[in-house]
Formats: structure tokens, sequence, C-alpha cells
């Protein structure tokens, strides 16, 4: 079970730790190829939901007055483009689904966002349409959801939640790239053989 508020804190720490240094462009174009860079997003989300929360696994006691925001995956029905968003759901309603977040080319766009009477919100709606009726699935594990069963998604959200652990996306540090391209070169072995040939006779 996890702590009080901790909604609020998983929030502040992906905005402070993850959310800030997403390549969003990076992150668009990986939706319409091998999602590589979507997968190391998700499980970097999926790492702070287990520090933040204290575990993968929920239940009505968890979150904030029950209800909790998790990493996903969904796929458009109509579209079959892919996105990584965070997901609203309420563990007292046996995981029933709140609220989207998407993230996207624009950013991370609340559904509240596109809904409301501001400036930029036709081209917000514009960004998502593709997902206006989708499928969807969470990282963490809620044995008491009623409203999704994991094996009978979409094969393009199967994928992704079997392998997107392996992308952790962590790059050499800069010190080890420095005594790597300061390695001195081994000389080649000389052949005595051969260099007794090359020797200049008397």
């Amino acid at each position: 079970m996890a702590d009080k508020n901790t909604t609020d804190k998983y929030v502040d720490y992906i905005n402070k730790h993850i959310l800030q240094s997403i390549d969003y462009s990076e992150l668009q174009k990986s939706y319409g190829t091998d999602m590589s860079y979507a997968k190391t997003v998700l499980n970097k989300l999926h790492d702070a939901m287990v520090k933040v929360y204290g575990s993968e696994q929920f239940d009505e006691y968890d979150g904030d007055d029950g209800v909790v925001i998790i990493p996903g995956i969904i796929r458009g029905r109509e579209s079959g483009k892919m996105c990584v968003v965070l997901l609203d759901i309420d563990l007292y309603s046996s995981g029933e689904h709140w609220g989207t977040t998407f993230l996207c080319e624009y950013g991370v766009i609340n559904q509240n966002q596109v809904y409301s009477k501001t400036a930029d919100s036709a081209e917000l709606r514009k960004a998502i349409a593709p997902y206006s009726v989708y499928d969807y699935c969470y990282t963490a594990e809620i044995p008491d959801d009623i409203h999704i069963d994991k094996t009978r998604m979409p094969e393009d959200i199967k994928s992704v939640l079997r392998n997107f652990r392996n992308h952790a996306g962590e790059k050499p540090s800069v010190i080890k790239q420095i005594r790597e391209t300061e390695k001195v070169p081994e000389e080649p072995k000389r052949d005595k053989q051969t260099s007794k040939k090359n020797e200049p006779e008397h």
C-alpha cells in the first residue's frame, strides 16, 4: 500500500526529472517506427512510478483517495497509432479509467486542455485526433481492475508491454567515452623470422 499523497508526489517527480528532458519530436517519430525511444520514455515513467508509489502493484488503498496516475500506452482503434500516456485510474471503482494525458510532438497534453476554450485548443485536438477512440493499458499491475485484460490487448500494445523494460536508454558517461578515445593502440607484434630476413647482410 502506498503512502498518502503519492499521486501528487509522482506528478511532481516526473515533472522535475523526466518530462522536461524528453525530446518530444523524437518521441513522435518513434511512434511511427520501432517505438524504441517511446519504450525508453515509458520505462523511465515506470521506474519513477515504482520509486514514488513503492510498488508496481496497486489496490484500492493506494494513491490519493483511491486515484492513481500511472504510465501506459494507447493505440488508436481506427488510426492504429501508438502513444505513451499517463492514465488516471480510480482504484475504488475497480480500475475505472478517468482521464488521459498524452505525450506527443506538442509535449504533454491533458485531455482537459483539449476541450477547453483556449487559443490553441483546436490545434491540440488535431494532435490527438488519431486517438479519438483507443485501447489502453498501463505498465502497473492492478489485480482488481475489471476493465482491463492484458491478454486480450491489441498485439501492438502487448508487444510494447513485453519488452519496454529492456529499454533503459542509458548512455555511457562522458568520462568513459574520453577514456575509450584515449586508449593507446597496441603496436603490432613483429615476426622474428621476417625481421631477420630484412636485416642487411654483412
